[in-house]
């Protein structure tokens, strides 16, 4: 076990609660107002972006999973994970100064009953504070994008009546 300063354990900590879907609070809080979520598949949050900047924006990324398909989602082809459902189990975390490394694996159910798992890598950089400035997030995209972004409902045909 790495001897961590006590800016490092903070960090780790603040880490952990990120991924803690027993405790209800306000994860966005645990980001600094101007922080920056990077996330490489550009359909997270309103989509189009890989740079979610600010805490709302923020807080939109960790709220958007948790509720159930609307029919705006559902007619964009979204299947969105339960946040209620998640089990991360951690493969590396590791501290660096400002910055915590956590490489876990995470399991969930979507909201129309799929089984989803994929691998994650978040970087994270923290202020003097121990605030989360900015957030890299790498996973499989490829899979995520076939299974929690591409379920277009299937429209069927309208013949004329003869």
């Amino acid at each position: 076990m790495p001897n961590y300063t006590p800016e490092e354990e903070r960090n780790l900590a603040v880490v952990d609660r990120l991924f803690d879907t027993r405790n209800a609070e306000d994860k966005s809080l645990l980001f600094a107002e101007d922080a920056v979520w990077w996330n490489g598949l550009p359909f997270v949050g309103e989509g189009g972006e890989t740079e979610h900047k600010g805490r709302a924006a923020i807080n939109g990324i960790l709220t958007g999973a948790t509720s159930g398909p609307s029919e705006k989602k559902t007619n964009r082809g979204v299947d969105a994970y339960d946040v209620s459902t998640i089990r991360n189990e951690d493969e590396v975390v590791l501290a660096d100064g400002n910055y915590v490394v956590r490489q876990h694996t995470m399991r969930a159910k979507t909201h129309g009953g799929q089984d989803y798992t994929n691998v994650y890598c978040f970087v994270f950089r923290f202020d003097g504070e121990g605030r989360i400035t900015y957030l890299t997030e790498h996973w499989n995209t490829w899979h995520a994008y076939n299974v929690l972004f591409n379920h277009f409902p299937m429209e069927p045909a309208h013949p004329e009546e003869r």
